[in-house]
């Protein structure tokens, strides 16, 4: 079953082990997993096993990514992204998060759109369409 597949190790692989020490504690992690698979549709019929398991772990990594009480493992903030804005030192100019006005956006498109694996799950979810169903 696809819930089962998602585990600390995969929710590790895919954010590089940042989150390591956050996935460590199983209490939290399990938490997390059922707290955030209320919002995926757990039937391998409506939903492919892969998208299922990949978004749940993404939601997981969203969670983490954004509770600022704990320092990532390794790397910087994965919260990076967001509304366009720009930097400027000396002759180098940076622009970061090329998303659309924030206040033209669902709320809880707003807020996935918060870390780089929000932003992922929102594109992972427009891949997938339901089949209607016939009765």
């Amino acid at each position: 079953m696809a819930y089962d597949d998602v585990t600390p190790t995969y929710v590790n692989l895919l954010t590089y082990d940042k989150y390591v020490t956050r996935t460590g504690n199983a209490t939290e992690f399990d938490a997390l997993k059922e707290m955030y698979s209320v919002y995926l549709n757990q039937s391998t019929d409506a939903m492919p096993s892969n998208k299922y398991t990949r978004g749940l772990a993404l939601l997981i990594a969203h969670h983490y990514a954004l509770d600022d009480t704990k320092a990532p493992d390794k790397g910087g903030a994965d919260t990076s992204v967001g509304n366009i804005t720009s930097e400027r030192v000396g002759d180098l100019t940076q622009v970061r998060g090329n998303q659309p006005y924030i206040g033209s956006l669902d709320s809880w498109k707003t807020y996935l759109m918060q870390s780089k694996y929000g932003v992922e799950f929102l594109y992972l979810m427009g891949t997938f369409k339901p089949t209607p169903l016939v009765l």
